[in-house]
């Protein structure tokens, strides 16, 4: 019966760890009776809080208490024990946990969302590349006349389509015996990269108005690596490792890679991609990893992109604002905070091909609006090459990854494990250029 005034959240949360966040409420006229119950344990968890949770908590949690006596609440980290203790409290009504909460992100304007019928599901609700990449930014870069031009950027993934009118501009790789991206998951990442400006026709005609779709930076060099195949998008990792030696070797000055698998190392320099990113950073490439659909439990971060080298990417609704369920969080095995930055990758429109053709709008279109961490990344990829052209053209240097997570450490959010530094936009980096260069854009 007891486990009746613990909100489902709230147990989950207090089994998987020593001590947790909660808010108590107790029956009218006894929160004094609670609050002295659970004093003594406040003060045992305070002693060693730092042991007990995430560095990252610390800024958002009640601590050590807080008593909100006007709706009988009161607010604490305690031990797993205690709170199952408290469950069978008669002065205890209802225990719920204390959630981390964040600001919403920006959300596209009214036009940029999209309506369709669907066969299965009766309603899709959408947005596209040509409104996401309003929320980056890439649309005033673009119009301040940085476009991509003469940044190389490499997509290791799937492939790309070599006949869709959105994805031009591209140089093929593989890893494989085959360069044809059969899956389609590859091609989705390039055109959200440096992709044209094109219609996707069905969902237009099913929206009742025009659905536009194009990359972050229309005039970068695209360059494609397959290193996943066989028609789920599957590889390994020296598969992955040769894509990346590909993408060094050929110049790229980005490289997006919407991928990874579980990391199961106690250190970093334990993964096998360490040394490798270690050599791609120190060739000035950009690496800009997906974080995982594993979320939205902590310790969820995937491999490549656990890696402290990397700018590794989480996902938001452009729609409604707030982070993905999915989008994996950290910290990392060694306690990393990670992700480092968050963009939009729920239900977002772009070019497709293969397999993945009809997973978004439930028919064979050449365009699908899908959701994922790995649509995060190449929006994060494409704006990283208007800022490394900006960079060699206005200012004579050559971008870093360090700079970018320096940039986001002093004008983003205070970095957690949930959104990292949060939302990376042209905006910030033009008021970084200001701040440290005097230069404006």
């Amino acid at each position: 019966m007891f486990r009746d005034k613990l909100t489902r959240r709230a147990r989950i949360t207090a089994q998987s760890r020593v001590a947790s966040p909660v808010i108590i409420r107790s029956v009218p006229q006894r929160l004094r009776e609670v609050t002295e119950q659970i004093l003594p344990f406040v003060e045992e968890v305070k002693e060693f809080f730092p042991r007990l949770m995430a560095p990252a908590m610390m800024p958002f949690t009640p601590y050590p208490m807080r008593a909100i006596k006007r709706f009988n609440m009161v607010a604490a980290i305690l031990p797993r024990e205690i709170i199952f203790r408290l469950a069978e409290s008669p002065y205890v009504e209802r225990i719920y946990h204390d959630q981390t909460m964040y600001a919403l992100f920006r959300t596209v304007p009214d036009e940029g969302v999209f309506r369709a019928p669907h066969k299965v599901l009766k309603e899709i609700e959408f947005t596209s590349t040509a409104w996401t990449k309003k929320l980056v930014g890439a649309d005033v870069a673009n119009e301040k006349g940085f476009r991509g031009r003469d940044v190389l950027v490499s997509i290791t993934d799937t492939g790309a389509s070599r006949v869709h009118e959105m994805i031009r501009r591209v140089n093929f790789e593989s890893t494989m015996k085959q360069y044809r991206d059969e899956n389609g998951h590859g091609s989705w990442c390039t055109s959200c990269v440096g992709g044209q400006t094109a219609l996707d026709e069905y969902l237009s005609q099913r929206a009742g108005r025009n659905v536009f779709c194009e990359g972050m930076a229309p005039e970068c060099d695209l360059l494609a690596v397959k290193c996943l195949g066989y028609y789920i998008g599957m590889g390994s990792t020296s598969n992955i490792i040769d894509a990346m030696a590909m993408s060094v070797d050929r110049g790229a000055s980005v490289i997006s890679m919407s991928l990874g698998g579980t990391s199961m190392t106690e250190t970093p320099q334990e993964e096998p991609y360490y040394d490798v990113v270690d050599d791609v950073v120190a060739s000035g490439a950009i690496p800009v990893l997906a974080a995982g659909n594993e979320g939205p439990g902590s310790n969820t971060i995937g491999a490549p992109g656990c890696l402290p080298q990397v700018l590794t990417v989480g996902a938001y609704d452009p729609i409604r604002g707030n982070i993905a369920d999915f989008s994996s969080r950290g910290p990392t095995n060694w306690q990393d905070i990670k992700p480092d930055v968050v963009a939009p990758g729920v239900n977002v429109d772009s070019a497709i091909v293969g397999v993945l053709d009809t997973s978004g709008d439930g028919v064979p279109s050449r365009f699908s609006p899908i959701s994922g961490t790995s649509m995060a990344t190449p929006h994060v990829a494409g704006l990283v090459a208007l800022m490394v052209e900006c960079h060699g053209r206005v200012l004579g240097k050559k971008l870093t990854v360090e700079e970018i997570k320096r940039m986001m450490s002093e004008l983003g959010l205070e970095k957690n494990n949930t959104v990292g530094w949060g939302a990376i936009t042209w905006e910030i980096y033009e008021k970084w250029v200001s701040s440290q260069y005097g230069v404006e854009l």
